[in-house]
């Protein structure tokens, strides 16, 4: 490495064709102040000193996309000599870690592992990154101090997704998009690691890692808040932009055909009109292959009785029998994909054709958002697909619960979708998380989120229009207004007035 000595100035220095080593003076270091670790010693800052995660996964199409990035990381740097390149790490291949995707078990790994580094960056498989300027927002930021860089989101509203945390002013809590990247500092990255798992937080259920990570670094307003740095971007790409999101929603040609994807729609007597009625004047008239489960057979609807009585959560003795009889009857026998979703799901089944494209059928794919239990803090928990966003099967994913006999329930109301995250766990089937189901009602998402990813579900009709959410759904990305978090139109709720998800 080129010796720069160090002065109140940054130096730009060309190693290659596009590439940079970035040297900066260090900020001036209170010598008073106990160290808790060895800090990094004063140097210029160069693309080794930074180790590169991206948020991976196993299935086949997301290996692929992981390719990818990994291709257009390298034609950045295959000029450098070896010893200059920084390292990349794929979550999926590196480390056998099932909470990964939350980053949180990860950070005592940097804390051993990374200890000569300068800086963590993060993003995920179809983030794309300019290294020159990523280099040139670092060396601004001294590695010896915690930093947490990142692009700003923010909550409109109170919201059960992020526990109703700071539910008297939801838009002052910024958290990172990782689509965007973020970039812990060693200081940063050393001191959290340290001391996660932290008991004094309670993680049982992983919903949204991102907002989790800030609250988590955030430490109750003893750790730092996160930095916005406007070169890390997602759809607001410009010429200035560090990191950008050019994927709203994957092209993988021609989705596949309506008679190719059975839709069960699960429901209960009770909501036959309320709720029901909404389903098929909306999404449901979008494809002929849809049928209702409910304890009773209602032949104005019509709907289906499996023997199952309802109960008022879990609804796994229901599912497992919907699973059950797709696989058995013939008039399945050539049907790949298997939706199930709410009586109060909304969703696109045209967007999820195109997004089924991408999957092969031919492997156990379970798809839609993924949730976690227990995987924060351990590695003996489980993830699985909430099911309010909507659950998809491949055939062969249905197979591999049926003839393994797992398809059945410790009792009618367990909870589905976690039952279903335990035996696919049990079967060593890994779930695959997209971004573009949710959980939760439009509101319940940071603006700039969802304007970087067409969404195709949503769940909840709880004070909000579901006629009018399906209707936004139904626009081309084009035709729909682009609301941001800065426009901070949120309204302020309590826990105590929003419903369970």
């Amino acid at each position: 490495m080129i010796p720069v000595k160090l002065i109140p100035w940054i130096f730009l220095i060309s190693i290659g064709p596009g590439l940079i080593l970035v040297a900066a003076a260090d900020d001036p270091v209170d010598e008073k102040e106990p160290e808790k670790f060895a800090k990094v010693k004063p140097k210029g800052l160069s693309l080794k000193d930074v180790r590169f995660v991206v948020i991976s996964q196993p299935n086949s199409y997301h290996k692929k996309r992981s390719l990818e990035f990994k291709k257009h990381f390298e034609d950045q740097i295959m000029h450098l000599p070896k010893d200059e390149k920084p390292k990349l790490y794929f979550t999926h291949e590196h480390w056998d870690l099932v909470g990964a995707f939350t980053v949180l078990p990860l950070l005592p790994v940097f804390a051993k592992d990374f200890q000569d580094s300068s800086w963590v960056f993060i993003c995920e498989e179809e983030t794309r990154l300019d290294l020159s300027k990523l280099m040139e927002v670092l060396v601004k930021h001294e590695p010896n101090k915690e930093y947490f860089l990142g692009k700003a989101l923010r909550d409109r509203e109170a919201t059960i997704i992020h526990h109703f945390a700071h539910a008297n002013n939801p838009h002052s809590f910024a958290f990172p998009d990782f689509g965007a990247g973020i970039a812990l500092s060693r200081a940063l990255f050393m001191s959290v690691g340290q001391r996660w798992p932290d008991d004094s937080v309670r993680s049982d259920f992983t919903i949204d890692p991102k907002h989790e990570l800030a609250m988590v670094i955030k430490n109750g307003g003893k750790g730092v808040d996160l930095t916005e740095v406007p070169e890390l971007c997602t759809f607001d790409h410009n010429e200035k932009c560090a990191s950008w999101y050019p994927m709203k929603f994957p092209d993988c040609g021609p989705e596949i055909s309506e008679d190719n994807l059975a839709v069960g729609v699960k429901t209960c007597e009770k909501f036959h009109e309320e709720r029901v009625s909404i389903v098929k004047e909306t999404w449901g008239k979008d494809t002929k292959n849809i049928e209702y489960f409910s304890e009773k057979e209602d032949p104005s609807i019509p709907t289906i009785s499996l023997g199952i009585p309802n109960t008022e959560r879990g609804h796994c003795g229901k599912t497992m029998a919907m699973l059950r009889r797709w696989l058995k009857e013939k008039k399945f026998e050539k049907v790949s994909w298997f939706l199930i979703a709410d009586d109060d799901t909304i969703i696109n089944l045209k967007r999820l054709r195109k997004l089924l494209a991408c999957y092969d059928p031919k492997e156990p794919v379970h798809l839609g958002e993924v949730y976690g239990y227990s995987v924060a803090k351990k590695n003996w928990g489980y993830t699985y697909i909430t099911g309010g966003g909507g659950m998809v099967f491949s055939r062969e994913a249905i197979n591999q619960l049926v003839t393994n006999g797992e398809a059945d329930c410790h009792a009618d109301d367990s909870p589905d979708d976690m039952t279903l995250g335990m035996r696919y766990k049990r079967l060593d089937i890994s779930l695959v998380h997209s971004p573009y189901f949710h959980q939760a009602r439009p509101m319940d998402y940071s603006a700039d989120f969802l304007a970087a990813r067409t969404p195709l579900s949503f769940h909840k009709h709880w004070m909000c229009d579901p006629r009018a959410v399906y209707a936004d759904l139904m626009k081309e990305p084009e035709d729909t207004d682009t609301q941001t978090d800065k426009d901070n139109s949120s309204t302020e709720r309590t826990a105590e007035e929003h419903e369970e998800l």
